[in-house]
């Protein structure tokens, strides 16, 4: 997949041979076919695409990431065990069979038709991780019937060729005239063969046919804007030659089949691999061969890209890709999947839907994608979501398929629940989210829920010490994600505890507590973990500390002295349903290919837990969510607590191991731009500092350097006309601005990464962190700064 507008098939009047009932409940319009299965693509290999031979874009976990072992053994134990690995064919074959280079531009390229070592192994590994767990892959080659190559010149030079700075970034060129654009065609002087598409499959075919972990070839993914006949550019506005397309599927078909008879080869269609133009768009299919499987795609939103998550923006679009001059309904999924279904059906065809998503912002989205899901069902269509993976994009992209961690436990994602239902795997992890802070006599709304699939319905009992609540009982119904909710009303000042009991083996959401403090720093001096913990209940924001650090976020356990620290809840207020503030390391350090970055190791220091980021290359802990989009994604649930502009504050309780530390402590920015606010050190000075992205940074600095290894904690306040630099509770610089909009999708703790690039750790020790929206009174402040320093050391310090 990638950003695109797909045509409106059928502009006008019924769609042919979509059927009048698709099916009835009792199942007997169209039976369950044998084939369905579910499976999700693990998207991450194919991302250097838009700068690969122009730029830099070639790092492993930083431009593309391969999916890591401990994710596929995740999913295949949750069901997931037949899946898709997008993979780009410039980073596999840099070099076509054909290709000339000299001796000197070789030397940087490589040899002509040979497969990329070390990408080649990232695929090997990937193969391996599905066949240890008796799952299995298909590999999907992800270029839309294009390949950009270096332009080599009559003496086999390319103009301005560079070698990368470093042995896993790719060699480069900044001149226009080194690099060219190739693509399919029928036409003579086309750039781009069959001979070139043949070549590459013959290669693969050999080199992966035998792997247990193979599910088959997907020959090439959403073929689109073919050249028109007689031309060898990319067709504009129409025109494109059909027949382009199944000349070179067939011709990879039958290179594959003379090493390779038995393995399924996936087949896409013109038009992005549309579901409703595989019946209508592709001369000469079906092909001839055994075992083959017609690939489609289609999303829910109006043009059916997945680039619209806006349910009523959608409907108000008034078309339908596919279907017409009518507005999407809970249906739209059905209808388009039904176009290629039928034809599969009348010419005994297996059929495969390899991308769709689900967006997250609204039950109507899950209500299309059900129904969608039940007809594949009734058709045996096999279904894999739209995007599991590890690298950093994918986070919380508004369709993924990523897990997350929430209460110390893996957090299924929201997709899985209907896919399971469909599949009809019984999974489900229970949550609760909700409101942890009400005055004496005012009440709070708690909600809890389920990630996954329950066959019955589940009643929890609920019992609170101190308080009441508005019902005992609480029913999560039957289906994917369900939940329920419930009220609580605090009656005296105190803390009261909330707990769940179920019969059976269920495991519940962790006993829960509500602060009912009129005066949360009135009693700090008694009950400080209480003062602190109702504040960031009144301010809803979230608290991460090291001590809760889980070596990873799927099956994770708690990180002992020197072991990885991959996953560290939100223990405060700051989530909620559909939000979790996770703090997440979720770079692939399984091997070399994978590249020289580590995540942070736990370190146990005079008897306090920190995360360790002294060792080079070390990455510290993300939390990525969604920024809004104007026409997208209006109020996207996964969001940051606050923006720029924002009142925002935030804490960190570290200890300098280098007296001239330099880097990030603490940031909020946005990943894709420059905007950011941040704690950092420079030449071993606190400094808070703010940017919107467009002139120059907002710097406070403290006058004085921090004290090697002494445990303390930074903060950073900001609001109209005011921001605060404190060090262990003592302002040490301001400064007077008022910040302009800019928005944030991302939280990190001990470095930073804005403008599709990381921003240096300070190599130091993090204790824990706090970040928030608002102002909080000097007297907040003074018990939030305590109640941190309180985690690294034994006793406060002056």
């Amino acid at each position: 997949m990638k950003r695109r507008t797909l045509m409106q098939l059928a502009a006008a009047g019924a769609v042919p041979g979509l059927p009048g009932c698709l099916w009835s409940e009792n199942g007997n319009a169209h039976p369950p076919r044998p084939g369905f299965t579910i499976g999700t693509n693990l998207s991450g290999m194919e991302w250097p695409q838009p700068g690969v031979r122009k730029t830099l874009s070639t790092a492993p976990n930083l431009h593309y990431t391969p999916p890591r072992r401990a994710d596929i053994a995740w999913l295949a134990d949750r069901g997931f065990r037949k899946n898709r690995l997008p993979i780009l064919w410039e980073m596999l074959q840099p070099v076509l069979h054909d290709a000339k280079p000299n001796a000197q531009a070789r030397a940087l390229v490589g040899a002509p038709g040979e497969f990329h070592a070390r990408y080649a192994q990232c695929i090997t590994e990937v193969l391996d991780a599905h066949a240890a767990v008796g799952a299995k892959v298909i590999l999907d080659l992800h270029n839309y019937c294009r390949y950009r190559d270096f332009r080599y010149a009559a003496d086999g030079s390319v103009p301005g060729l560079k070698p990368g700075p470093t042995p896993l970034h790719r060699p480069f060129t900044h001149d226009p005239g080194g690099v060219q654009e190739r693509i399919f065609s029928l036409a003579p002087g086309a750039t781009l063969t069959q001979a070139h598409f043949t070549d590459f499959w013959t290669r693969a075919a050999r080199r992966w046919k035998d792997h247990p972990g193979l599910a088959g070839y997907g020959l090439m993914n959403e073929p689109h804007d073919m050249p028109r006949s007689g031309q060898v550019q990319e067709s504009q506005g129409g025109g494109e030659d059909l027949a382009i397309w199944p000349a070179y599927a067939r011709a990879a078909v039958e290179a594959i089949r003379k090493i390779d008879a038995r393995t399924p080869i996936y087949v896409a269609g013109n038009a992005w691999s549309s579901a409703m133009a595989m019946a209508s768009r592709n001369p000469g299919f079906p092909l001839p061969g055994e075992n083959l499987v017609y690939e489609v795609h289609l999303y829910l939103d109006a043009a059916s890209n997945g680039f619209a998550f806006d349910f009523d923006t959608e409907v108000g679009k008034g078309f339908s890709a596919g279907l017409g001059r009518r507005a999407i309904d809970l249906d739209t999924g059905v209808k388009r999947l039904a176009m290629a279904a039928n034809w599969a059906r009348e010419k005994n065809l297996k059929l495969a839907l390899t991308e769709i998503g689900m967006p997250l912002d609204d039950p109507r989205w899950q209500e299309m994608f059900q129904r969608t899901l039940t007809f594949a069902v009734r058709e045996g269509v096999e279904v894999y979501s739209w995007m599991h993976g590890n690298h950093w994009p994918i986070r919380n992209y508004p369709i993924h398929h990523v897990p997350g961690w929430h209460q110390h436990r893996t957090l299924e994602p929201a997709v899985a629940g209907p896919m399971l239902q469909a599949a009809g795997l019984a999974k489900a992890t229970l949550y609760d989210d909700g409101g942890g802070w009400a005055p004496a006599g005012r009440e709070v709304t708690i909600t809890v829920y389920a990630r996954g699939w329950l066959e019955q319905p589940l009643t929890l009992q609920v019992a609170s010490r101190g308080g009441r609540l508005n019902k005992t009982t609480l029913t999560i119904p039957a289906g994917a994600n369900g939940m329920d909710s419930y009220t609580f009303k605090t009656e005296a000042e105190g803390v009261a505890t909330i707990t769940y009991a179920a019969a059976g083996d269920v495991q519940l959401p962790p006993p829960r507590k509500v602060y009912s403090f009129a005066d949360p720093p009135a009693v700090a001096g008694q009950q400080l973990a209480d003062a602190a913990h109702a504040l960031l209940a009144k301010y809803g924001a979230p608290k991460w500390e090291m001590a809760h650090g889980h070596t990873d976020y799927v099956r994770g356990a708690p990180a002992q002295d020197g072991q990885p620290l991959r996953a560290v809840a939100d223990t405060g207020f700051g989530s909620s349903p559909g939000n979790a503030m996770e703090m997440l390391c979720f770079l692939n350090s399984d091997g070399a290919a994978a590249g020289p970055m580590k995540p942070p190791v736990l370190r146990v220091v005079e008897g306090r837990k920190a995360m360790d980021l002294s060792a080079p290359d070390t990455w510290g802990l993300w939390c990525k969510k969604r920024a809004p989009q104007p026409g997208v994604q209006a109020k996207p649930r996964d969001r940051v607590p606050y923006d720029l502009q924002d009142d925002h504050f935030a804490l960190v309780a570290i200890a300098a191991t280098n007296p001239n530390a330099t880097g990030v402590v603490f940031q909020a920015s946005r990943a894709e731009q420059r905007q950011f606010s941040e704690l950092a050190l420079e030449q071993g000075r606190p400094q808070a500092r703010w940017s919107d992205g467009r002139g120059q940074p907002l710097v406070v600095t403290s006058p004085d350097p921090l004290p090697p290894r002494m445990p303390l904690v930074l903060t950073l306040t900001s609001g109209a006309g005011a921001q605060v630099l404190r060090v262990n509770g003592r302002p040490v610089g301001q400064a007077g601005a008022t910040l302009p909009q800019a928005f944030f999708d991302q939280l990190l703790i001990g470095w930073g990464f804005v403008d599709h690039y990381p921003r240096d750790s300070f190599r130091g020790l993090v204790f824990g962190a706090i970040a928030g929206k608002g102002r909080p009174s000097e007297a907040e402040l003074a018990v939030l700064e305590r109640y941190l320093l309180s985690l690294a050391v034994d006793r406060e310090r002056p």
